[in-house]
């Protein structure tokens, strides 16, 4: 029972990503960074045949700015899902009149050090749990041995000649 509630743990802290996006405007961006725009329902349409994973929504890398568009390095779905489901990227002009709004890609520690620590912590407890037995000792089957042994690895590396 232990170890399930050690893995519905950790897929939640997996689950929480180690990315969060941040508002920004399209003023603040710096080429190469990675964005994600908002599209207004008009603007959305144009794009349709770009199959994004979210019609609305356009992820990817900025790349320059004009007067009155963006050049994005977006993220597109495969047009054909029988040659698989590699991700390709497409550069896109989008008029800013187009973008509701505009979002900066950036690193949450928070969230990492979550990920770290809860996948610590879920090693940490199976490694316990082997070595110590996952229940009490009237779960434990009667034929079951007391000492239980973790095998390491072993390997040597020859250095030169005999």
């Amino acid at each position: 029972m232990r170890a399930t509630r050690f893995v519905t743990l950790a897929a939640a802290l997996a689950a929480s990503g180690c990315y969060a996006y941040l508002p920004s405007s399209p003023q603040e961006l710096v080429p190469g960074e990675a964005v994600r725009l908002r599209l207004s329902a008009q603007e959305a349409m144009r794009y349709a045949d770009l199959r994004l994973a979210d019609p609305r929504s356009m992820e990817g890398t900025y790349l320059e700015r004009s007067d009155d568009q963006l050049m994005i390095e977006a993220t597109v779905s495969p047009s054909d899902r029988e040659r698989g489901t590699q991700f390709l990227v497409q550069r896109v002009t989008v008029p800013l009149t187009g973008i509701l709004d505009v979002e900066r890609k950036r690193l949450d520690n928070v969230r990492t050090g979550l990920v770290v620590g809860g996948g610590a912590a879920l090693v940490a407890a199976f490694i316990v749990g082997n070595a110590t037995g996952w229940g009490s000792d009237s779960e434990r089957p009667p034929d079951a041995p007391e000492a239980r042994r973790i095998p390491l690895l072993r390997f040597s590396i020859p250095l030169g000649g005999r």
